[in-house]
């Protein structure tokens, strides 16, 4: 049984519902930083000191281009922001992404990469990128008048929109400013309490670019006993920097076309998956998702000549894991 300290709960409660009734009476900007920041105080059941966790779900992935549904299972076990385990399994693919100190570890076995079930803002993993608040506005969202933050980043804009009665989130909004166009939102409904935090129970993220995806959590409680062995690294594991501060994501700055095959007129994904060295050069490209030998070769071949700025996490630059979408046009 997981207890719940009520003066808290009426604490955060109170103080997100003053700053959503005061939300247009102050200045846009400074308004949005404060309604963010409890917002995050609300749902962040990965802050630190927050109790140990076990989460598990099952996702259902609708394609966008012709073929078949596909569903998976999501488990989580979270002790601390240097503890940690997550796991995402289908029929043909099996990921396992450990931190354990400052460290982190991924293992990725089989073929048909879920993209979409790697999306942080499906299960509301912390996201440590800078945000600039741009105002606020108001939307009617599950019959009820939502206060929504609108942001930029340094590659994107999007928008918040939180509850009015709880100042939990119900929809995020984004759309990437650089290279090709892509917009994504993911709805968040069926919140329930876990210890001083709120949790959604259903989740669902559409995109313009990719597949879309529906994750239905089904348990969420405390983890009273920990295995440390879940915690250490595996066999044949890509290691990397688990970053518990600013991260600076990679930038292309050298990024021929792939090469189009003979004989075909389609236009045709492939997604990669990858590690971006602290050279710059592309480590291990993977193919993440298929569209067949005659594409998939050749996109390999491009990213190998790709070359990046590397990640950097508080200004120090950082092995990282990436996906990379690969365009074929014909022209």
């Amino acid at each position: 049984m997981i207890t719940t300290n009520n003066h808290i709960h009426l604490s955060i409660a109170s103080s997100v519902l003053l700053l959503l009734g005061v939300a247009f009476a102050e200045d846009h900007k400074v308004a949005g930083e404060r309604l963010v920041q409890a917002a995050q105080q609300a749902s962040d059941i990965r802050v630190e000191g927050a109790p140990s966790f076990r989460l598990e779900g099952t996702f259902r992935i609708i394609p966008k281009a012709p073929g078949k549904e596909s569903t998976g299972r999501y488990t989580e076990i979270w002790h601390s922001q240097t503890k940690w385990r997550r796991e995402v399994e289908t029929s043909s693919f099996h990921h396992v992404e450990i931190g354990g100190g400052n460290r982190r570890w991924v293992v990725a076995t089989g073929t048909d990469r879920p993209n979409a079930a790697f999306d942080r803002d499906l299960t509301l993993l912390p996201n440590p990128i800078n945000l600039k608040i741009t105002g606020t506005s108001k939307r009617h969202l599950n019959n009820a008048t939502a206060t929504c933050i609108n942001f930029e980043t340094e590659w994107s804009k999007g928008t918040d929109c939180l509850d009015p009665q709880t100042g939990v989130l119900l929809l995020r909004e984004e759309s990437i400013t650089r290279g090709d166009a892509r917009h994504s939102s993911c709805s968040y409904k069926n919140h329930e309490k876990f210890g001083d935090h709120w949790f959604p129970r259903s989740i669902r993220c559409l995109t313009n670019r990719g597949d879309d995806i529906e994750l239905t959590i089904s348990k969420l409680a405390a983890e009273l006993s920990v295995e440390e062995g879940l915690f250490t690294k595996p066999q044949d594991a890509i290691e990397s920097v688990n970053c518990l501060g600013h991260v600076v994501p990679p930038r292309a700055i050298y990024s021929p076309d792939p090469k189009y095959p003979d004989h075909h007129n389609e236009s045709p994904i492939v997604v990669l998956w990858m590690t971006v060295g602290l050279d710059g050069k592309a480590q291990d490209p993977r193919i993440a998702r298929s569209a067949g030998k005659d594409f998939d070769q050749p996109a390999l071949d491009m990213v190998r000549q790709w070359r990046f700025e590397p990640s950097t996490c508080d200004g120090v630059s950082v092995p990282v894991q990436i996906n990379i979408e690969v365009n074929f046009r014909k022209f």
